[in-house]
């Protein structure tokens, strides 16, 4: 025994004590008393050897140590611990471990009360998103921060040597927050890729300023390009992200989105493209916008913005079929007032033909309307609808239009229902342009609606037969029917119509297998033929799903127009076919498409169209995503005439986006 010392030794020793001066000792041949009370938090030291240095206030234990504290663990061939200050200085084989974080270590200076300290030849693990930092000195600030004065590694992967990971300078790393460095390079299989000055990146959080994942590809019409967005998180409710667009024969682009949310309703999205093409010798120039300010109960209006300068701009810059092929293009402006069952707006509407000259296209600016939603009168139901619009065409006609439209509704019965309506219509039009600059019309209607409709089933032990039969007659007595076209109001004609139609369902266990209408409209104005074309609606929701639309003319005996869509699901993927046919403008399209997963992490897609009565192949598109567990990889490939183009997106999960659901990081 040396004096100040108290030396414990011969086999496994364990000491718990807390943080007072008290101490129990276990199986250490005396036990002290214990002024401790039951809420102090225990540290247990478990060792080989063990010695005590009272002046110092300080144990030494050598030999297999191990020291707990609340939810921490430490593991170390030595280990020198504070009592005053709880400082445990470890080293030889450093293990630790707590709820969020667990790492190794040759060396190791912390406090596992305060979750602080320095480690030496360190690799941490954050538990929450895997996220992995490894250097020769790394600091501990916090439960959830790490940061390296000298040269450091971040990674989300498993497994030596990682599948990527950032090398760089005073790195911190604070999850839920943000990652940086200096002198940053990001390696795949520890070979360099990429070079960048200065490196900050999100970590587990959805907003955080900095660089998101470049986008890669290549076409033969645009040549290379890179996609370099940058992520600004303004504020809470505010970002933007900034875009540099670089394509090797057309020339450089730069967008900016802008996004806001406010309290009472309000939120926008903003988002404008320049780009000159050195190819082509013109600008392009591409403004979206959407602003809200829809408080409930209170006046709001909206605006809606869409503008492109070039009408081919969508075919040269947009990979996505469904812009590539978009006919018009609709800008419009809403301010509105609502009432207890009505509401009065202002309302502008503009019009682009990406295919034709915009100039005939009537632009509504603007449109002063009063609406009331249907009133209970009595057993009546009644509405109204009043509108001042003016209507401006660049080339052609012109016009200011007045029109009003009351309703009344009556509906009676159960088993069999009738609902009868009665409508008035009166429209007004001073033109202006042309030919018809000094005309003014007037029209008035009677409108006349009745819908008769029953509904009968039978049950078969699991399966419900539902039919339901209706006939509807709509008719309309019109003064005008030689008006100028500006929107439906015009299609407002005399109308004599009967149509008879009978719904079939299927329904299993109360869930609907299947449906079919027929349905046939006769036209009792005209003449010998008042039989129009008979409809055929089909839906399939099991096994296979099926959507199926078709119109045959009974007069003439042939098949109209032809809509449908199959789907084929199996395990793992399912294929898709869709036709749409149409005599009178002579088309026949094609579509189909396979999406397949062979295994958990690969997904495959493919999608082609084919018209057979132009082009042949108008597009074709393929894409390979594919789901590592610490990074992913997206191949998108569209084949169209004069274009073929190849995008790649690489995913880091934890740094640029998140892991799918059904992996671990």
């Amino acid at each position: 025994m040396v004096c100040g010392k108290t030396s414990l030794g011969g086999g496994m020793r364990r000491i718990l004590f807390g943080m007072s001066a008290c101490m129990v000792l276990v199986a250490s041949g005396f036990l002290g008393p214990d002024p401790c009370s039951a809420a102090d938090t225990q540290t247990s030291i478990v060792s080989q050897t063990l010695q005590y240095f009272s002046d110092l206030k300080k144990y030494v234990a050598k030999g297999s140590v191990r020291v707990e504290r609340g939810d921490a663990m430490a593991d170390a061939d030595e280990m020198t611990y504070s009592e005053e200050t709880g400082d445990v200085h470890a080293e030889g084989n450093v293990r630790y471990d707590d709820a969020s974080v667990s790492f190794t270590a040759q060396r190791a200076d912390m406090n596992m009360e305060k979750k602080t300290g320095k480690l030496y030849q360190a690799d941490v693990l954050f538990k929450e998103g895997n996220y992995r930092i490894s250097g020769g000195m790394l600091e501990r600030k916090g439960e959830k921060e790490f940061s390296s004065t000298g040269e450091a590694r971040i990674t989300t992967c498993d497994g030596i040597p990682s599948a990527w990971c950032f090398r760089g300078r005073d790195v911190d790393l604070l999850v839920g927050d943000k990652m940086t460095a200096s002198a940053a390079t990001l390696r795949i299989r520890d070979v360099p890729v990429f070079y960048t000055p200065y490196l900050m990146a999100p970590v587990l959080t959805e907003r955080q300023t900095g660089f998101l994942m470049p986008l890669i590809s290549n076409s033969t019409s645009r040549g290379f390009g890179l996609n370099i967005p940058f992520y600004w998180a303004i504020d809470e409710n505010r970002d933007a992200t900034f875009v540099l667009d670089t394509y090797a024969k057309r020339g450089i682009g730069t967008g900016m989105e802008y996004r806001f949310v406010e309290p009472g309703g309000i939120k926008g999205d903003w988002w404008a493209y320049y780009i000159r093409d050195r190819e082509l010798e013109k600008d392009f120039v591409e403004v979206r916008g959407l602003h809200e300010n829809r408080a409930e109960g209170s006046a709001g209006w909206f605006l809606n913005v869409n503008y492109v300068n070039e009408k081919d701009y969508y075919r040269e810059f947009n990979p996505h079929k469904e812009k590539q092929i978009l006919r018009f293009l609709e800008s419009t402006g809403e301010f509105a007032v609502p009432f207890d069952n009505s509401r009065l707006y202002l309302l502008a509407q503009y019009w682009v033909d990406l295919t034709e000259d915009t100039g005939d296209i009537p632009q509504r600016l603007p449109e002063l309307g009063y609406v009331m939603h249907y009133t209970r009168v009595g057993s009546f139901l009644v509405s109204a609808e009043t509108s001042a619009a003016n209507f401006w065409r660049k080339d052609g006609v012109s016009a200011q239009r007045l029109d009003v439209y009351p309703r009344v509704l009556h509906t009676v019965g159960s088993d069999v229902v009738l609902s009868q309506s009665v409508a008035a219509r009166g429209t007004a039009y001073a033109y202006s342009g042309h030919e018809r600059t000094d005309d003014n019309l007037q029209r008035t209607a009677i409108e006349y609606d009745a819908n008769v409709h029953t509904r009968i089933s039978k049950k078969y032990d699991k399966v419900t037969h539902v039919i339901e039969p209706m006939v509807r007659y709509h008719y309309v007595d019109s003064s005008e029917n030689n008006l100028v076209v500006f929107d439906s109001v015009e299609y407002y004609k005399r109308t004599a119509l009967l149509e008879l139609s009978v719904l079939n369902r299927i329904l299993v266990k109360g869930r609907e297998l299947a449906a079919v209408r027929i349905t046939q409209p006769i036209d009792t104005d005209n003449g010998d033929r008042p039989f129009g074309p008979l409809v055929l609606e089909v839906g399939i929701r099991r096994p296979l799903p099926v959507r199926l639309s078709t119109t045959y003319d009974v007069n003439l005996g042939e098949i109209r127009t032809v809509s449908s869509d199959v789907r084929v699901p199996f395990k793992g993927g399912s294929f898709n076919f869709g036709q749409r046919y149409n005599r009178a403008k002579d088309i026949m399209v094609f579509k189909g498409g396979f999406t397949v997963k062979p295994v958990r992490s690969l997904e495959l897609t493919m999608n082609a169209w084919y018209d057979t009565k132009g082009e042949g192949l108008t597009s074709l598109t393929a894409g390979v995503k594919y789901s590592s567990q610490c990074w992913g990889l997206r191949i998108e490939a569209s084949k169209r005439p004069g274009d073929f183009t190849m995008q790649v997106m690489f995913d880091l999960y934890g740094i640029t986006a998140k892991a799918p659901a059904s992996e671990k990081i």
